[in-house]
């Protein structure tokens, strides 16, 4: 009766063990998956900026045109034809107003906005925690 108690109580250690191995995975997947959404809105961006500040647009248009996208989605439209109709539709559904999100950052906990854009620096998608 002993001997089976010891057992059950192992198994049990180890069933508690491997759960918590597979829970902290799935939050670090969830949480490189939402770096690499981070890092493909980025680029879009990116190639929006190069697009709209080529040929016979200037800096300054391209400036104009991402400050006067007031809000988070407003800026995300502008992002429409840089991304992949599927990822611009999964973003949508999952963000605010001032928030861009997707799932896997709504179950990490974050959170990605539009950085200002002035004379002297660049926009960025920065990260952010709930």
């Amino acid at each position: 009766m002993v001997e089976l108690l010891l057992v059950i109580a192992i198994i049990g250690i180890l069933s508690t063990l491997i759960i918590t191995t597979v829970s902290n995975a799935t939050r670090d997947t969830r949480s490189v998956v939402a770096r690499q959404q981070q890092i493909t809105l980025q680029d879009a961006l990116n190639a929006w900026v190069a697009a709209n500040s080529s040929g016979t647009n200037t800096l300054q248009n391209a400036r104009t045109a991402y400050a006067g996208a007031g809000t988070a989605l407003t800026k995300l439209a502008l992002l429409t034809n840089y991304l992949h109709p599927e990822t611009y539709s999964h973003f949508t559904n999952y963000s605010t107003t001032s928030q861009i999100k997707s799932e896997a950052m709504t179950k990490a906990g974050v959170y990605l906005q539009f950085s200002s854009w002035g004379t002297s620096n660049y926009p960025i998608v920065g990260w952010y925690t709930n």
